[in-house]
């Protein structure tokens, strides 16, 4: 508890502050002023102290005064009035300021600590009071905000069918009483870590807003997603003041909380549920456009256009050639396609997309694969990617690839032609291997890493290195290396080269490089090598 003893006179100040320091009662602090004026500074410089023991006539400003003008912008402050006899009508009008305590001048040790003690159980009942019914209006208010949640959430998605329960739920909620809405959907991209806790509680202190200027609902479009509902009369109004926000909103996480922010923006409509649609379709611009941007929705987001069907012809395409496929070749004709139009075609695609549209093709492309030869799919297909709520879970390009490649694992793990409970690459079974290989072989001499065989026969880096040592046994540099240095023996044997010449000639950055993963290879040094081939009785 922090009390402050405020008196002109010293000798009764000092007295009552030692009296205080030798009670049983335990003190944060003990603070002292000479006056009102001294003590009002004091409390309105930040020092806001639980009780304050005061005289009554005092200079500059007494007790009374000090009391009012305390208890007007601090009304928890709990006062004791010190005082003597002659002062009995004032302390009947501090009781009317909320006085509850006299202690008689001059002051008894008794007197002052028994009713310290008693000041000291009101304020802790208080507090707990204070705290019991913080605590029941924060659940009044979350509960309450969970149920209009609730509400916008199936006006929204359209799941309610009584329209009179609708008109209720728009009569009790202010946010839903507009004539015209506008919703922004937002993912925050945090990378690896997720995000933190703080930044949710933020951004509702921000947006908690019922009359509709800003209410926040997170998670509607997947994982560290939330969003912004909008509400108003004028559609230019408030159309402008959802950009602003969502500009500013975009900068202010950026900025102090190192996020990437896409943001996807309705146009404003008398109608939420189109509103909310309009809002996802704008989102998914990021598989097309990339994310930490922001997309106003366009109208033919809405319908599959010619960049779409061109995309789709792809996936028919594909379809003709999984005929008569054996299952590897058939798992990697569809990791191929899912690549080619997911990553490299919607990167260079420049026109809007339907992703969902395009998304459903490739999984009815796999369905479609799976009834012809009798594959079971029904209990292995997240139902949210057979319903395209998947997307809203994903980042970008390079993660639709990704969880394609989980359904395909998923789909094909213990069908025949996979081992061990993994699936057999295709590369086993098609001649891409044994091109690279070639290629390899013929161009030994040159500097080859994985990047540059991955442009020149255009596969993914990371995809080719498991269909290579899967194809091989071997990784792909283990593979490169062991030809190199199988080229460097029959150099050392001719022994017309010197071993600076030869290291520069297989690639290799410098001779000592060139030394030690020689005789990492082979255990002896190119010297060694060349000496041991030169007494070998094929060379005598």
């Amino acid at each position: 508890m922090k009390v402050m003893v405020v008196d002109d006179e010293e000798l009764s100040k000092d007295k009552i502050v030692y009296f205080l320091h030798g009670s049983s009662v335990s003190f944060e602090s003990v603070l002292t002023a000479g006056n009102g004026r001294e003590a009002l500074d004091l409390i309105k410089g930040g020092v806001i102290p639980d009780l304050i023991l005061t005289d009554i006539r005092m200079p500059v400003m007494n007790g009374l005064e000090l009391i009012e003008a305390v208890k007007e912008e601090y009304p928890d402050i709990r006062f004791i009035v010190t005082s003597g006899y002659a002062d009995f009508d004032y302390a009947v009008k501090a009781m009317k300021h909320g006085v509850t305590d006299y202690v008689l001048k001059p002051v008894k040790a008794q007197d002052l600590i028994s009713v310290v003690e008693a000041m000291r159980d009101a304020i802790a009942a208080a507090g707990q009071a204070k705290e019991e019914s913080i605590r029941i209006e924060t659940v009044s208010r979350e509960n309450r905000r969970m149920a209009m949640e609730k509400e916008i959430y199936h006006l929204l998605t359209d799941r309610r069918d009584d329209e009179g329960e609708k008109k209720d739920a728009v009569r009790e909620f202010a946010i839903l009483g507009h004539g015209s809405y506008l919703i922004a959907s937002v993912k925050l991209h945090a990378g690896e870590r997720p995000v933190d806790g703080e930044v949710y509680l933020e951004l509702r202190n921000r947006f908690d807003d019922e009359t509709g200027h800003g209410w926040m609902m997170e998670n509607y479009f997947g994982k560290d997603t939330f969003i912004l509902i909008f509400g108003g009369e004028d559609e230019n109004q408030l159309a402008d003041a959802a950009s602003k926000e969502a500009h500013r909103l975009r900068a202010s996480l950026g900025d102090r909380h190192g996020l990437a922010v896409t943001i996807g923006i309705s146009r404003p409509c008398g109608d939420p549920r189109t509103a909310y649609r309009q809002a996802a379709m704008a989102l998914k611009n990021r598989f097309c456009f990339g994310t930490d941007r922001i997309f106003p929705y366009a109208a033919n987001e809405a319908r599959s256009n010619s960049a779409s069907q061109s995309l789709a012809l792809k996936f028919k395409l594909a379809e003709q050639s999984l005929e008569n496929k054996s299952l590897a070749k058939a798992i990697d004709l569809l990791r191929h396609t899912a690549e080619d139009v997911f990553v490299r075609s919607l990167a260079e695609c420049r026109e809007e997309i339907s992703i969902d549209y395009l998304f459903n093709e490739y999984v009815n492309l796999v369905i479609r694969f799976c009834l012809k030869n009798g594959y079971d799919f029904v209990d292995r297909i997240d139902p949210d990617v057979l319903s395209g709520r998947a997307l809203d879970e994903l980042e970008d390009r390079e993660a639709i690839v990704k969880s394609i490649e989980t359904m395909i694992e998923r789909l094909f793990r213990s069908a025949p032609g996979s081992e061990g409970g993994a699936l057999r690459n295709a590369a086993l079974h098609s001649s891409v291997i044994d091109q690279i290989i070639g290629y390899v072989s013929r161009n030994i001499e040159e500097e080859i890493n994985l990047q540059t065989v991955s442009d020149k026969f255009a596969i993914n880096p990371s995809y080719l290195s498991r269909v290579f040592k899967a194809a091989t046994s071997q990784s792909f540099v283990k593979y490169v290396t062991g030809l190199k240095i199988d080229k460097a023996k029959e150099l050392l044997g001719n022994g017309a080269l010197e071993i600076a010449d030869i290291a520069h000639g297989l690639g290799f950055s410098d001779q000592q490089y060139f030394n030690r993963v020689f005789k990492k290879t082979t255990g002896t040094t190119p010297s060694e090598w060349r000496n041991k081939s030169k007494k070998s009785p094929k060379n005598a």
